[in-house]
């Protein structure tokens, strides 16, 4: 089922309308600056959740969390594990 949809009228700099109708086509503008807009609050939503861990995660408890390069290594791990899992996955459907 669509979402309902209410019209915003919003006030864009002239070059950029320019820009979106050099490369966006007429008939596609609004779902790009829907997408767009969609994407731009993702990110700052997910800066306010970042915040609001700040601290979550004590280095004596989460030793994999100390620093960049620990928590680079526990991803690393984990992808490898995934990895892993994923190519047993196709072996056994030989």
């Amino acid at each position: 089922m669509r979402e309902k949809t209410r019209l915003k009228a919003i006030r864009f700099p002239e070059s950029l309308v320019r820009d979106l109708g050099k490369y966006v086509r007429q008939g596609k503008q609004s779902q790009f600056i829907i997408r767009a807009t969609e994407e731009a609050l993702l990110r700052l939503k997910q800066a306010e959740a970042l915040k609001e861990a700040h601290g979550l995660f004590k280095p004596d408890e989460y030793p994999e969390f100390r620093d960049r390069e620990s928590t680079e290594k526990w991803v690393r791990n984990l992808r490898q594990e995934a990895d892993k899992r994923v190519s047993g996955w196709s072996e056994r459907e030989k």
